[in-house]
C-alpha cells in the first residue's frame, strides 16, 4: 500500500475564489431550472487519482454555476463500494486474491488501519476533497442498500427484469446468459459472482439464487445483501437520488457503453429523465501516460496538495477545458504552471525556482527565508509571514519530490569531497571571495562580487563558480550563485569558502 502523506498545517479550508468556468455556465443553464442534484463517483477499489479527481471537479463546477444563479444544489460523490473485487490493487498482498468477487466493503483493509479495502482507497480521496473546502456529500454504495434507499429501484428492476435483458442485449451486442438478473445477490461465502438468479420475492424483498457450489440460498435487497449489475444500477440511482447532472469519461460515454444503456433504461424501465451530461476527456502524466490505478500509474490528490493550493491543483487538472485530454507535468514544467497561477490569483510575484530554492536553502526557518527574498528583491513576497510558510511549504515538498535533479539545491553539511579535488588556484579565488562577501550585499552584488574576483585572477567565469559550487553544494553546477548564497547566508557561506580555501577538507 502507498503511504499517506502529511498534509501542510497551515492551509485554512476554503471555498474555490477561481471564477466559474464558461463551459460550466454553458452546462448550468442547458439544465433549466432547480432543485438540482449533482453526481459524480468511482469504485475505489485501488488509488483515486487527479484523473478521478478531474470528473469531481467538472461537477463541482457546474454546481458552482448553479448556485451563482440561485439554484439548490447538492453536489454528490457516490462511491460505488457495494461492487465486488475484480483485481487487487499495486501494492496489495497477493494472497487478497481470496477476496475476488466480495464486496470491497466487505473486505478487510491490508494495513489494518481502515474498516475495509474500500476504506482504505476512498478515506484519503475525501479528505482531499474537504481539504479544499469542497462542500459535497461522500455517500456509499453499501450503506444506501443497506438503509434501503435503492430497494425500491431494485424492486422495478427486478420487475423488469425482461425488458433489461432486451436493453442490454440490443445496446452491448452480447446475449446476456441464461439466469442473468439486473440483481447480484451475495451469497453466506460473502462472493457476489458466479450466483445463479432463480425468482423473485417482491412481498418479501427477496431473492432465491443458487451459487456456484450449488446451494440454494436467499438475499434481502432491502438490507443490501446484493447489488444490481452495474449499467442497471446507473439508471437506477439516477431515480433513487433525483439525479439532474452527471459528469462521464469517454469510456463510459462511448458506442454501446454504459451510458446508452443507462439512458435506455432510465426512459423504458424506471421512466425517469436522462439527467444533463458533460464528457470530459483522460489525463496523462507526462512521460508516463494515462493514470491507472490498476497500474499504480498515479498521482494522488493528497500528494498534489502537498505541492500546491487547492485552486491551483482545480487549475491543474480541469485546464482551460476539461473536454479535452491534457498532459500534467509535476516536475520539470511545474514551476512554470504555478509562476502562471500566481500571476492569475495576483500573489506576490517570485519565481517557483526561487521559492524552491529558497526553501530548500532555510527550510522551516520562514525569517530567515523572508529576508533572502528581501535580498533577492523579491520583498512583496515576504511581507505575510503565514503566506510566506505556506508558499515555502509547498516549494519544499515539490523540490524534495518532484523536481528535476538540476533544481534540488541544498547547501551540504559538510565539506563536499568533490571540493578536496580543486586546485590552489581554485582555493585562491574562494579564499578572495570569502574576504568580500558582506553581509549587508544582496543577490545582484554578491553575484558582482563573484565575478570579479574572477576577472582579477584571470579565472574563466565558468571554472571559478564549478569551484564555488564544489565547494558549496558538492556538484560541477548549480542555481545561479548570487540569489543562492543570499539565501544561504553569507556568514555561512564565507565560513565554508575559509575552510576549504584553508585545506581543511
Amino acid at each position: 500500500m502507498r503511504q499517506e502523506h502529511r498534509q501542510n498545517p497551515e492551509h485554512e479550508v476554503t471555498e474555490s475564489a477561481l471564477p466559474v468556468p464558461g463551459w460550466a455556465r454553458e452546462v448550468a443553464a442547458s439544465l433549466g431550472e432547480g432543485p438540482h442534484v449533482v453526481v459524480t463517483g468511482i469504485s475505489p477499489s485501488g488509488h483515486i487519482h487527479i484523473g478521478n479527481l478531474r470528473e469531481v471537479l467538472v461537477g463541482e463546477a457546474v454546481c458552482r454555476a448553479l448556485r451563482e444563479r440561485g439554484e439548490e444544489v447538492r453536489f454528490i460523490f457516490h462511491a460505488d463500494t457495494a461492487d465486488p473485487l475484480r483485481k487487487i490493487a499495486p501494492g496489495v498482498p497477493k494472497e487478497y486474491e481470496r477476496y475476488l468477487g466480495h464486496p470491497i466493503a466487505k473486505i478487510p483493509d491490508p494495513a489494518g488501519e481502515h474498516e475495509s479495502y474500500a476504506e482504505s482507497f476512498l478515506a484519503p480521496f475525501e479528505r482531499a476533497l474537504h481539504a479544499m473546502g469542497m462542500e459535497i456529500d461522500v455517500l456509499r454504495s453499501h450503506e444506501l442498500y443497506e438503509k434501503g434507499v435503492y430497494t425500491e429501484v431494485t424492486r422495478e428492476a427486478l420487475e423488469h427484469t425482461e425488458e433489461l435483458r432486451r436493453i442490454m442485449n440490443e445496446v452491448t451486442g452480447r446475449e446476456m446468459p441464461e439466469g442473468w438478473s439486473p440483481y447480484v445477490p451475495r451469497a453466506s461465502s460473502g462472493k457476489l459472482t458466479g450466483n445463479r438468479f432463480v425468482r423473485h420475492l417482491p412481498d418479501e424483498h427477496k431473492v432465491v439464487f443458487v451459487t456456484e457450489e450449488g446451494r440454494e440460498e436467499v438475499a434481502d435487497y432491502s438490507k443490501g445483501e446484493g447489488k444490481l449489475g452495474w449499467r442497471v444500477e446507473l439508471a437506477a440511482r439516477w431515480k433513487a437520488l433525483g439525479v439532474t447532472f452527471e459528469p462521464f469519461g469517454k469510456d463510459h460515454t462511448s458506442r454501446g457503453g454504459s451510458t446508452d444503456t443507462a439512458d435506455l433504461m432510465a426512459r423504458e424501465v424506471f421512466g425517469y429523465p436522462v439527467p444533463g451530461r458533460y464528457e470530459y476527456e483522460w489525463l496523462q502524466i507526462r512521460g508516463l501516460g494515462a493514470m491507472s490505478s490498476s497500474r499504480g500509474i498515479v498521482l494522488l490528490p493528497g500528494e498534489m496538495l502537498e505541492i500546491m493550493p487547492p485552486d491551483a491543483l482545480r487549475l491543474l487538472v480541469l485546464g482551460r477545458d476539461p473536454s479535452r485530454a491534457l498532459d500534467v507535468d509535476v516536475a520539470a514544467g511545474f514551476p512554470r504552471f504555478m509562476d502562471e497561477y500566481r500571476a492569475a490569483v495576483g500573489e506576490p510575484e517570485v519565481p517557483f525556482t526561487h521559492l524552491a530554492l529558497v526553501a530548500q536553502t532555510f527550510g522551516e526557518d520562514i525569517g530567515g527565508a523572508a529576508e533572502a527574498l528581501r535580498h533577492s528583491g523579491y520583498g512583496a513576497a515576504a511581507e505575510d509571514e503565514g503566506r510566506l510558510a505556506r508558499d515555502l511549504y509547498y516549494a519544499r515538498n515539490w523540490a524534495e519530490r518532484w523536481a528535476p535533479e538540476e533544481q534540488r539545491f541544498k547547501m551540504t553539511g559538510e565539506v563536499p569531497g568533490l571540493a578536496s579535488q580543486l586546485g590552489e588556484e581554485e582555493r585562491t579565488y574562494l579564499g578572495i571571495v570569502a574576504e568580500r562577501l558582506g553581509t549587508e550585499m544582496d543577490a545582484e552584488e554578491i553575484q558582482e562580487t563573484l565575478y570579479s574576483a574572477a576577472r582579477e585572477l584571470g579565472i574563466k567565469p565558468r571554472r571559478a563558480f564549478a569551484a564555488l559550487y564544489a565547494a558549496l553544494l558538492g556538484r560541477k553546477s548549480g542555481p545561479k550563485a548570487g540569489p543562492f548564497i543570499a539565501g544561504a547566508g553569507v556568514e555561512v557561506v564565507r565560513e565554508r569558502l575559509r575552510s576549504v580555501a584553508g585545506g581543511e577538507v
